[in-house]
């Protein structure tokens, strides 16, 4: 028989959920959202991207990553301009206070993932990981 609390989706929504909450308790007082905090986290990592390439990246359809690209730019956390050589495309950049957050916002999602893997062994959490990209890689084909 069918039991929905051990279903892999069911556990793995509910297990993401838990993690987005507790990302979001952290967040909140830099009045963030963890989607806000993942356009930035992409930022860090590559400053100047368009804002298509960055939701693409986080699976954000357009009008989702526009806005919450506008939402961080009220906030003076990235600025959008023209590309030079091609004025048809944004590229988005983080402002002196978006980029300073990342002296702070990286813990916290540090601290989310050891919740999470609060009493496995590196190995357990090695093989969780790479048993996941696989699930994922097997929908991506």
């Amino acid at each position: 028989m069918f039991r929905l609390d051990e279903s892999l989706g069911f556990l793995l929504n509910r297990a993401a959920i838990a993690m987005r909450w507790a990302l979001e308790e952290r967040l909140v007082r830099y009045g963030l959202t963890a989607p806000q905090w993942a356009i930035l986290a992409r930022l860090w990592e590559e400053d100047g991207q368009s804002p298509s390439v960055m939701g693409k990246s986080l699976h954000f359809d357009k009008p989702t990553a526009t806005g919450i690209i506008d939402r961080l730019e009220q906030k003076v956390l990235v600025k959008k301009t023209r590309d030079p050589e091609d004025r048809r495309v944004i590229r988005v950049y983080l402002t002196g206070k978006g980029r300073e957050l990342q002296k702070h916002l990286p813990q916290f999602a540090s601290e989310v993932n050891q919740m999470a893997f609060r009493g496995m062994k590196n190995r357990d959490i090695k093989f969780l990981k790479a048993h996941l990209r696989k699930i994922w890689d097997n929908f991506r084909m």
